[in-house]
């Protein structure tokens, strides 16, 4: 709110500053992009009163409204939909939530265009001596990336674990990056040498794509549809039929928020059942845990008293939780909840 009175007045233009948010990076001492993000929501704000009154009154966090009033400015008709959802949604489903409304407001083809347009990687070293990445570029080019680095951030994520060895996923992902870098390297090095003879084995690149059945028909999306890779962000119709003809693709049809079809193209399928499961479960389902990496399918209902491996009784959850699950005696109970199209869970502590 300071932000939007500082930008309101021109005060931050006697002080040398190219624009307001060098001039927040600056007095605050954050990182640009974060003080850009600060900008651009004190402008969305003073169109958005309802989420404005939220986050003076504390029902909002910063971050809870950022997301909020990305998609409000561009749908202001989802705005009280969005607040409600924060309430009891991650920042994770409100992020994905906005993007949809985001993607359902705007031209699809137009949007990928203007992103490809701005796209770019840059690279700094910061005053301590580290080195910096930094990238923009279309989701589908980003699932790409993200799709390559996963299986080498699955197996280093492992190894560490087996060693006792505990670290952050963006560490493990920065390891997968060298690693991936390291082999293109190698590859490039027996090439010019002549001695790439035979040809070396390489890791299946996965990306799911959700797609309500009715969109892809059409060939793009209205109001209310998905068509978005998971766990990335949403992708305009053309470019999933593009990818359909990709190596190691898994095309996931969606008709509302029931999976009707599970077709896989490329080799080393895996069961269509734990396909459902990873896509549904793309965070682990205990309620204010977003870890996504190293997830484990558990039983709702135990297989030991009869729980059956199916879509319903089957859940994603984090290696921590999992434990608690299995030996601790803590419960993932479904709440019923007559308003919501998502399943709820909570998360019940032993009784003693």
């Amino acid at each position: 709110m300071a932000v939007g009175q500082v930008e309101r007045t021109n005060a931050w233009k006697g002080e040398g500053a190219k624009s307001l948010s060098e001039w927040l990076s600056s007095e605050t001492d954050c990182a640009h992009y974060e003080a850009q993000s600060v900008v651009l929501l004190a402008n969305q704000l003073q169109h958005l009163p309802v989420t404005q009154a939220a986050l003076l009154s504390g029902a909002l966090s910063g971050t809870q409204a950022v997301e909020v009033a990305r998609g409000a400015i561009v749908a202001p008709n989802t705005e009280t939909q969005l607040l409600n959802l924060s309430k009891h949604a991650t920042v994770r489903d409100l992020r994905d939530a906005s993007s949809r409304v985001v993607a359902a407001a705007t031209d699809e083809a137009e949007r990928r265009r203007r992103v490809h347009r701005s796209r770019y990687l840059k690279a700094w070293t910061d005053l301590d001596g580290s080195f910096n990445l930094r990238a923009r570029m279309t989701v589908a080019n980003g699932a790409l990336v993200m799709a390559a680095l996963k299986p080498l951030q699955d197996e280093i994520f492992k190894a560490a674990r087996k060693s006792g060895v505990h670290e952050r996923p963006e560490a493990y992902a920065a390891d997968a990056l060298m690693e991936l870098c390291e082999k293109a390297s190698n590859a490039d090095s027996r090439a010019a040498n002549g001695l790439n003879k035979t040809k070396t084995p390489h890791r299946n690149a996965v990306m799911n794509i959700r797609v309500d059945i009715d969109a892809l028909k059409r060939g793009h999306t209205e109001h209310g549809e998905t068509c978005e890779i998971a766990g990335v962000g949403p992708i305009p119709v053309a470019t999933a039929t593009e990818y359909l003809g990709a190596a190691f693709l898994k095309l996931l049809v969606m008709d509302g928020t029931d999976i009707k079809t599970v077709a896989h193209m490329g080799r080393a399928i895996p069961a269509p059942l734990r396909t459902a499961i990873e896509e549904r479960d793309r965070v682990c389902q205990v309620p204010t845990c977003d870890m996504a990496l190293g997830l484990e399918i558990d039983h709702i209902k135990p297989f030991s008293e009869g729980g059956a491996a199916s879509f319903e009784n089957l859940v994603r959850l984090c290696k921590r939780h999992h434990l608690q699950k299995t030996h601790d005696g803590y419960r993932l109970e479904k709440l019923e909840v007559a308003t919501s199209c998502t399943t709820q869970w909570a998360w019940r502590a032993p009784p003693d």
